[in-house]
């Protein structure tokens, strides 16, 4: 009894290790890869603050390069999108297309080979009937041919067979 007390409760804290981990690791895996803290801890606490800070000084300072102008570049930005936009659509038009042909070839193939089965099943029909016809006409059953001898030399038959040889018996008497 002590047995079976001792190896139940064993399983049950094993259980309970188990499901407490499980817990504890999915809170350390999110703590790790939360992008948020990344942020704050690469750039301090007060990530925002620092970041309005410096875009004032910044904005305090002499410039010493040529600001951007961002309306040339959205519309340079756009003239790409929209080069790439064309690409895909007559892309995507070649593909429907090839597809369509493609189709249709299968369709003219699927008609050209009922086409041929009809054409093969009437002659082989033709060509039964006229085997039927030739044997009708030939008459009885075929005659084959005369089988030859395997060592060769040509059989000949006998036109009238001769009689079979009676011999006088020749026993005791």
């Amino acid at each position: 009894m002590a047995n079976k007390g001792f190896i139940a409760d064993t399983f049950e804290k094993a259980l309970e290790a188990g499901q407490s981990m499980a817990k504890g690791g999915v809170k350390q895996i999110k703590q790790t890869f939360d992008p948020l803290k990344m942020v704050e801890g690469a750039m301090g606490k007060n990530s925002s603050m620092d970041l309005q800070s410096q875009m004032k000084e910044a904005q305090g300072k002499k410039q010493d390069s040529t600001p951007l102008n961002f309306d040339k570049l959205q519309k340079s930005y756009d003239g790409q999108d929209k080069a790439k936009a064309d690409a895909f659509r007559n892309r995507l038009f070649q593909m429907v297309k090839s597809g369509d042909e493609k189709v249709l070839m299968e369709k003219k193939q699927k008609e050209e080979e009922k086409k041929r089965s009809i054409v093969w099943e009437d002659q082989e029909k033709r060509r039964k009937e006229a085997e039927k016809q030739r044997q009708e006409q030939a008459g009885g059953a075929p005659a084959g041919k005369e089988r030859k001898s395997i060592l060769g030399g040509k059989k000949k038959k006998a036109q009238n067979p001769a009689p079979a040889e009676i011999k006088p018996s020749t026993g005791k008497q």
